[in-house]
């Protein structure tokens, strides 16, 4: 994410509020809800900045990618590890302060979560950045 704020930086967040307040209500497929939030990041009319967009278009890929088993395939609770990660980023972007300096640093708090997640190295499940 960029250091500069865009101006359609209210646009990213009040799009991003919308969906992260249905991940929490709970009655949809959190996994669901992300991937219509990655759709809606790269409409032509959501008028944000590519900056935020790509940033946070790949977190929320990132977060989805859990349920597909990438980076690590968690067996029968790769389904509750990821809607579990998604409510957490949900709730997460609803207690942050919602601006150019909380937006950064709720991205780069959930890039470092989302690393830190198990993963694969040379065949062998291993924890941590091996991207």
């Amino acid at each position: 994410m960029t250091d500069t704020v865009p101006a359609s930086l209210p646009a990213v967040i009040e799009l991003v509020d919308e969906y992260m307040y249905r991940v929490l209500k709970g009655a949809e497929d959190s996994v669901l809800v992300i991937g219509e939030l990655m759709g809606a990041l790269t409409e032509p009319d959501a008028e944000v900045s590519e900056g935020s967009v790509g940033t946070l278009y790949s977190l929320f890929g990132d977060l989805s990618d859990v349920v597909d088993g990438f980076p690590f395939d968690y067996g029968d609770g790769t389904e509750m590890i990821a809607q579990r990660e998604i409510r957490d980023a949900a709730w997460d972007w609803l207690t942050t302060v919602r601006d150019a300096d909380g937006l950064k640093t709720y991205v780069d708090r959930w890039i470092a979560r989302s690393a830190a997640l198990p993963t694969f190295e040379e065949g062998r499940p291993f924890r941590g950045i091996a991207r």
